[in-house]
């Protein structure tokens, strides 16, 4: 066979194989069939026919009559332009099948066969199902067998991340004879992870590493990919819809499936320690092929009380999980009844109450209803989540580092807190001015460090509402949701006007004072209707002091009596304390991020302790802890502060009913079927094809036949044309 090397013009061929000598051939053989016209010249030579029908002239009435004379139709009287006539229509029936030379060939040269071959392989929680982790390995050893040794076989595995286990990189410095058994032998160290399943970002991410590769050779190869999953409909493939597939990169899908597809989860629901009463809610979901549909859920002790739950296949239902009995405790809830157990526990993080400490600076008593300090009071107390305890400032120690305030509010200025307010500012902490008076409010920003800032009375028409609010700040992000954005429901009867602040385009402060200008900028966190400020945040030393331009009792708003006031104030005390609220569970391989000490000692590392009781020390506070590759409780330690979170399976990972190829090809997906045992055949076949079309563009011998079949033509003309002049001088 000529095998083509090179690239545009320059096209070099060498012959494959131990025949020698050329031969023609040609592409297209039926078009041979267009040389049975060579015989139309012959039949017309031969077809001799009087004319049919007579009509008579009257300018020939004085003529004599004289008849054509009639031949015998075997006769042929111009032989020499028959064979030309019949030549030319040969010639160009020849010039149709596309003629070449080519030389004899046995078989196809390896290196035009060479192939690249990517396995992917789901190692997700959805493939610790019964025997499915089995059948992939017996299925993906059973194909290896038939990949030819020229193709180049890479690895990588996939679940909530990405990870190349047999590279290019890696192949490249090997023996080529060593590679498929490095190959096989990291296959068998794979295990599925406890993780989720990201398909699209995996398919993504195995089709950019191949095209890289493609676009490092001088000569394009041919590329497929290999994809061993249970293709369980709660992967993740969302990331395919904005990729454009390659449309030289086709993939084969090796499914591997359960005997028994049967399958229900178990999923947290709500954890809410502000209710007092039932704050756990549990899922049970159960697959729609399954053939189940009766379970039981108890806590995992010995003397729990179980509860049988219905669930039809193909749906879910939201329960409370049964009450532990006295005595006793555990940290995981069970699902039994379920032929697939590796989504049947989710472990619950015990939640101890928190102590927190607020001041309170101001002289109106607790009780006073026409007073800030009695609505806080009340809120306070309702806490769950949190024990707060609301002091005055000469209430507690201030030199004790346990019993340091998360937050400083103020309403009436008091000279003697002012050291407590500086310190409490260097510490990084918050300080709340919710003042009744421009005059008030003025001293306070004195005693925190802020002057240069003008409070006025403003004149408000009837009410005033908040127009614009910054949903960026970390006090009002849980708001950001349109269903609790809407603030119109809040009056403000009256407010004072803040002026002078420090904002990014008009920094405070002229004449070259610059310390002013090198200071952060103040940011105005909700502004009124009428456009003057409402809630401004200013920065201080390390701290932040939030001054409210009207306050929450009944003489200045509604804003106490509103159902946003409990979360604002709550987002106040987290945002100065630095707390980072903490969801009801976490995925497997989420980042956790370390407890927040309200001690005034802080150190850079900590301590965690894994389900399995395996303690990690000095670790880095000052990064998240991303070990979480197994579910269960994670105690994590700083000094004066431990918190358990719980890390459980990713409840996509329970939606065991499997993809459809024609899901996957809607996201623009070159889905391919199983290889068939000829495939290499066929495969070769088409590559002899291919290079004889290349060698027929480059020889272009139809060219010169059409140029041998116009000669043909002239000089059949030319002799007709002599022919017809003797005729007449001859008679």
């Amino acid at each position: 066979m000529l095998v083509r090397s090179g690239s545009g013009r320059d096209l070099r061929f060498h012959t494959v194989g131990n025949d020698s000598g050329h031969f023609m051939t040609w592409l297209f053989s039926l078009y041979w069939l267009g040389a049975l016209a060579a015989a139309a010249p012959l039949l017309f030579h031969m077809w001799r026919r009087m004319p049919r029908g007579e009509r008579p002239f009257s300018t020939l009435m004085f003529l004599t009559p004289s008849p054509p004379r009639i031949t015998s139709r075997s006769r042929v009287e111009h032989w020499l332009l028959m064979l030309l006539r019949a030549a030319a229509l040969a010639l160009l029936a020849f010039a149709f099948t596309r003629p070449l030379w080519r030389a004899s060939v046995t078989e196809p040269d390896e290196a035009a066969n060479e192939q690249q071959l990517a396995i992917l392989v789901d190692t997700s929680a959805s493939m610790r199902r019964t025997g499915v982790w089995d059948q992939l390995l017996s299925l993906l050893d059973e194909r290896l067998e038939k990949v030819p040794q020229q193709t180049t076989v890479t690895l990588y595995r996939f679940d909530r991340s990405f990870e190349p286990v047999v590279d290019f990189d890696e192949l490249r410095m090997m023996d080529p004879s060593a590679r498929r058994g490095l190959v096989r032998a990291r296959l068998k160290e794979l295990k599925p992870s406890w993780e989720g399943t990201r398909l699209g970002e995996g398919l993504i991410r195995t089709a950019t590493r191949l095209q890289e590769v493609q676009t490092e050779r001088a000569k394009p190869i041919v590329q497929r990919i290999w994809l061993a999953s249970d293709l369980q409909s709660g992967a993740e493939v969302v990331a395919l819809q904005g990729y454009e597939w390659p449309e030289n990169l086709p993939v084969e899908l090796l499914r591997v499936q359960p005997a028994n597809p049967s399958n229900a989860g178990l999923q947290l629901v709500e954890k809410n320690p502000e209710l007092a009463e039932d704050p756990l809610r549990v899922r049970i979901t159960n697959s729609g092929d399954s053939t189940l549909d009766q379970f039981r859920l108890k806590w995992d002790t010995p003397t729990s009380p179980e509860i049988v739950v219905y669930v039809p296949p193909g749906q879910s239902r939201i329960l409370t999980p049964p009450p532990l009995p006295a005595g006793t405790t555990s940290s995981s809830l069970l699902l039994t009844g379920d032929d697939q157990d590796f989504d049947n526990r989710v472990y619950i993080a015990e939640s101890l109450p928190e102590t927190r400490l607020v001041v309170y600076c101001g002289e109106e008593s607790a009780n006073a209803v026409e007073g800030g300090r009695f609505y806080l009071d009340r809120l306070f107390a309702a806490s769950q989540r949190l024990r707060i305890e609301l002091r005055e400032p000469s209430d507690f120690n201030r030199a004790s580092a346990d019993a340091q305030p998360s937050l400083i509010v103020v309403t009436t200025p008091q000279p003697d807190v002012q050291p407590l307010l500086r310190q409490h500012l260097e510490k990084g902490r918050t300080v709340l001015i919710v003042s009744p008076t421009p005059e008030a409010t003025l001293a306070s920003l004195k005693l925190c460090g802020r002057e240069g800032i003008t409070v006025t009375e403003a004149s408000v028409d009837k009410y005033a509402m908040l127009g614009e609010i910054d949903y960026s700040h970390p006090v009002f992000a849980p708001f950001a949701e349109s269903q609790f954005s809407d603030f119109t429901g809040i009056r403000f009867w009256k407010h004072r006007s803040i002026g002078g602040l420090r904002t990014a385009d008009r920094p405070e402060g002229g004449g070259g004072n610059e310390k002013i200008e090198s200071a952060p900028a103040d940011r105005i966190l909700a502004r009124f209707d009428d456009s003057d400020p409402a809630i401004v945040e200013l920065s201080v030393g390390r701290g932040k002091v939030i001054v409210f331009a009207s306050g929450w009792q009944p003489a200045d708003s509604q804003f106490a009596r509103s159902s946003k006031f409990p979360m604002l104030i709550f987002r106040l005390l987290e945002h100065s304390n630095g707390i980072i609220p903490r969801a009801g569970s976490q995925g497997v391989g989420s980042p956790i991020a370390w407890p927040v000490t309200s001690r005034e000692e802080s150190s850079g590392t900590g301590i965690v302790r894994l389900p399995d009781g395996t303690e990690l020390n000095s670790l880095p506070v000052d990064q998240p802890f991303e070990q979480t590759q197994v579910p269960g409780i994670y105690d994590l330690s700083v000094p004066g502060r431990i918190e358990q979170i719980a890390v459980n399976l990713a409840a996509e990972e329970s939606r065991t009913v499997p993809l459809t190829q024609e899901q996957l090809e809607s996201f623009g997906l070159k889905m391919k079927g199983g290889e068939r045992p000829n495939e290499q055949q066929v495969q070769r076949q088409r590559q002899r094809q291919l290079q004889l079309v290349e060698m027929e563009h480059s020889q272009k011998l139809w060219q010169q036949i059409l140029l041998a079949v116009i000669g043909v033509l002239l000089l059949e003309t030319f002799l007709t044309g002599l022919f017809g002049a003797k005729r007449p001088a001859a008679a």
